[in-house]
């Protein structure tokens, strides 16, 4: 089941895009990037069997959805973030699933709502410090094919050294869902909202522990957003699955290291219906 509806929070229209029926799964997506290759990561996990409604959107300045003027920073974005919850999701507890700035996002919300979350998955986390920098490793590919990328269009000259390992499926995989996304972001917002990127200062650091099932899935050469940091989350989450996955950079998931994603979120899905 696919439904789709327009809410509007604060003046901006958000398309909600639903798949599946049952408990609210919140999917939040990547810097510059919209929903459809969250969509394309994700729902290989989920079949008809499932009792999982997964709920996508474009965050603002993203995809479909428009950036008002004075939108600014993470404590407007949070805000907006927890009325589409009041308004899709309600008073049900729900999962979240964030990846990159979306899994930055994330770690919003499990510090500002603990008790509404059934379980959280954290993938490629974004986790800067109080002055937005991160401890990132080289870039660096260990399987190279120049001879793939030909013809590249002028916004595409970025992803050979984004990948870990070259291949024609993960060029293909990013011009299918990653590259048209890349083309609709608002770039004066989000160079705007850079400006102010950290989380607001009540919850850039934990104070209790997250104790419902967590994965917090990290790529090895991940020269993006790094793995090192994310790493002292551990404390934060005694019931985290944390995994630094080799061969793999800011693309874990379908495009790098595939099975090992999808037994990774599968594993957390399992281990959050059994806790509830």
């Amino acid at each position: 089941m696919t439904d789709t509806t327009t809410i509007e929070i604060d003046g901006i229209k958000i398309e909600i895009r639903r798949r599946g029926m049952g408990r609210p799964l919140l999917v939040i997506h990547g810097w510059s990037a919209d929903h459809r290759y969250m969509v394309a990561d994700l729902e290989p996990n989920f079949d008809e069997s499932s009792t999982w409604q997964r709920i996508y959107f474009d965050l603002p300045g993203h995809g479909t959805t428009i950036a008002p003027d004075w939108l600014n920073n993470q404590t407007q974005m949070l805000e907006i973030l927890t009325k589409v919850i009041e308004q899709v999701i309600g008073d049900q507890k729900f999962g979240v699933i964030g990846n990159s700035y979306g899994g930055y996002l994330s770690l919003g919300l499990v510090r500002k709502m603990p008790h509404r979350l059934l379980g959280a998955a954290l993938l490629v986390p974004d986790l800067p410090d109080d002055l937005n920098n991160r401890q990132t490793t080289e870039s660096s590919t260990i399987v190279e094919d120049m001879s793939l990328f030909g013809n590249l269009q002028s916004d595409e000259q970025w992803i050979p050294a984004g990948l870990v390992e070259h291949s024609q499926y993960a060029l293909d995989e990013i011009r299918a869902h990653d590259v048209p996304a890349h083309r609709l972001s608002d770039d004066d917002f989000l160079e705007r909202l850079n400006e102010n990127y950290v989380l607001p200062i009540e919850i850039r650091y934990s104070v209790d522990p997250f104790t419902r099932p967590s994965l917090i899935a990290l790529g090895h050469q991940d020269a993006t957003v790094g793995y090192e940091r994310q790493l002292q989350l551990l404390p934060e989450f005694p019931r985290a699955t944390v995994a630094v996955v080799d061969m793999a950079g800011h693309y874990l998931g379908r495009v790098e290291r595939p099975k090992v994603f999808n037994a990774l979120v599968r594993d957390w899905i399992e281990r959050v219906e059994i806790s509830l």
